[in-house]
């Protein structure tokens, strides 16, 4: 905010950016950066009472965290979470991993259930991720890696383990934690609106917060 100040960059907040505006504005380059979008797990039960979404987790905490700000909001979810006491993080990889120990330190029992081989993501350090393991391993979560998802029930998540057995995971919340897609419509549709369009970030391929702003500053210096 203070860079932008100095700079004199115009800022408009709470304003739909469409293909019209910008046929109005008239810019001579248009960066758009609106994030990606959440792929959807489509099995039995995944709009069941018991599931919630990292989206509609952010959405219902946003409130307080405007409110009180991270450093007590932080404090405030080690005594109230909206998810039960026995949880399932359906997915690994970076997000997983995360929500999984965010949980674990709010005296949740967490268990990682993932299709792939492995709950690692490739974009991390190696040592960082067997550190956060042996953690988890010292917490007492359960992690298990080439399942099938079945279905998810009032009692908790139905799968096929890798050795082919059908078994349901006890849980009172479940937490589908899916990959995310680069959200691409902005971008399609603004196409031939102005003389140059770029696409920044996750809308362009869905990635670490690095690698988005790497996007932004290469875009800003170069294009």
């Amino acid at each position: 905010k203070t860079q932008l100040t100095k700079l004199g960059v115009k800022v408009i907040l709470g304003t739909e950016v469409n293909a019209s505006l910008i046929e109005q504005s008239k810019p001579d380059v248009v960066i758009v950066a609106v994030g990606g979008t959440p792929t959807v797990l489509k099995i039995p039960g995944i709009d069941g009472r018991n599931v919630l979404t990292v989206p509609e987790l952010h959405r219902r905490v946003k409130g307080y965290l405007d409110f009180f700000g991270p450093r007590t909001l932080r404090w405030l979810t080690k005594f109230y979470l909206p998810v039960g006491k026995k949880v399932i993080v359906m997915g690994g990889g970076l997000q997983g991993d995360e929500i999984a120990e965010f949980m674990v330190k709010r005296g949740r029992q967490v268990t990682i259930v993932d299709t792939a081989k492995t709950l690692e993501d490739a974009r991390l350090p190696k040592v960082r991720t067997e550190r956060l393991f042996r953690w988890f391993a010292k917490k007492g979560v359960t992690m298990m890696t080439e399942v099938k998802y079945e279905e998810i029930t009032d009692k908790g998540l139905t799968i096929t383990t890798k050795d082919g057995s059908r078994r349901t995971l006890e849980a009172d919340s479940v937490i589908p934690v899916t990959p995310w897609a680069p959200n691409t419509e902005l971008f399609k549709s603004l196409q031939g609106k102005a003389p140059e369009v770029y696409s920044a970030g996750d809308c362009r391929e869905p990635h670490l917060i690095l690698d988005a702003i790497a996007d932004g500053y290469w875009l800003a210096r170069y294009v």
